[in-house]
């Protein structure tokens, strides 16, 4: 499988080198670096797990998706029952359980699972009231999304539908839109406070946040300050650790050659899902694209202090190896008897 994937080659070597830009952070120390390679462990199991089922089972995806939609679905009713049941400040963020209970990781990944719905699930549902629970599905991912007033998923489920308007599947795109305008604007109508916060709050201070971060790249641009290293930066709520953006992120901890390594990974993952979308299977690219400008604004990295980017981006990009896989053994020519 690897050996048929330059996608997941990739994806090892950027792990890799990760794990070696720990010896020249300024903050190496035992602990840190044994959480640093616990953690890449976790991840890597994941993603060969990953591959491998993709790879051996032709439905795998389908029923990933299905059962990440469904039990978004389900959660939510219980998200939603508790939030009815109970009195809330004037502007209140909804959040989830668990790993989804933070505003923005929780919006996130319900936005995964309305866009699994809406490309995949809803597109081949046979019986009405099939895609009628998949619409229930969008819907109450839609008024989380909203209710928990996070920007930075929002825009990138925008940058999702377009793309479905441009070059996927324009039908279900264009609905999503026109749902998501007219859910906004019964909000704003009916006066819930949420909404109208989500549109009058002003910058939350990622810009301060990046030039910082700016700075302190400049001063380090070859190499990086290491995968170990704590920077705190000024934002606007006090000192906090992360530069809130995957790519300036990759550059101030692993410098010009993880900037090279994060580029090759995102181009072969793009180069997968153009062939994938002209296969019929807009998917992939709605995904990637989705994962891709979510991880500009709250990601520290794709190695350290994983969250929702298990789900927004190795996923994806681990589906896409196995397609590739899959598609150049089907490419060879058969062994000789």
């Amino acid at each position: 499988m690897l050996k048929r994937s330059l996608l997941a080659q990739a994806a090892l070597a950027y792990l890799a080198y990760f794990l070696l830009s720990a010896l020249w952070s300024d903050g190496l120390g035992w602990s840190g670096f044994a959480d640093l390679l616990r953690i890449t462990l976790l991840l890597l199991l994941f993603l060969l797990m990953t591959l491998r089922l993709a790879t051996v089972y032709a439905d795998f995806e389908n029923r990933l998706f299905f059962w990440f939609a469904a039990v978004a679905g389900l959660t939510l009713l219980v998200v939603f029952a508790v939030y009815l049941s109970e009195s809330h400040s004037r502007f209140y963020r909804l959040g989830g359980f668990g790993l989804a209970e933070h505003p923005i990781i929780g919006a996130t990944l319900y936005g995964v699972a309305l866009l699994a719905a809406a490309f995949v699930l809803l597109r081949v549902a046979k019986a009405w009231r099939t895609g009628l629970a998949w619409l229930v599905v969008i819907l109450l991912c839609a008024l989380f999304m909203l209710l928990s007033g996070s920007r930075g998923p929002l825009l990138a489920l925008a940058a999702a539908v377009a793309l479905g308007i441009a070059v996927a599947d324009r039908r279900i795109a264009i609905a999503l839109g026109a749902f998501f305008a007219l859910v906004l604007a019964v909000g704003l109508f009916a006066e819930v406070e949420t909404f109208r916060q989500l549109l009058a709050r002003g910058p939350s201070g990622h810009f301060a946040l990046w030039q910082q971060t700016l700075d302190a790249i400049a001063e380090r641009p070859w190499l990086g300050y290491g995968s170990l290293v704590e920077i705190d930066f000024q934002g606007k709520a006090g000192a906090v650790r992360s530069p809130h953006n995957l790519l300036l992120a990759n550059q101030l901890y692993g410098g010009l050659p993880a900037g090279l390594l994060l580029a090759a990974l995102l181009l072969l993952a793009l180069r997968e899902s153009v062939i994938a979308l002209r296969a019929g299977r807009p998917i992939y690219l709605v995904l990637l694209v989705f994962g891709l400008v979510a991880a500009q604004f709250d990601t520290r990295s794709l190695v350290q202090n994983l969250g929702r980017e298990w789900i927004t981006l190795w996923l994806p990009v681990m589906l896409l190896a196995a397609r590739e896989a899959q598609r150049r053994a089907a490419a060879l020519p058969p062994a000789a008897s």
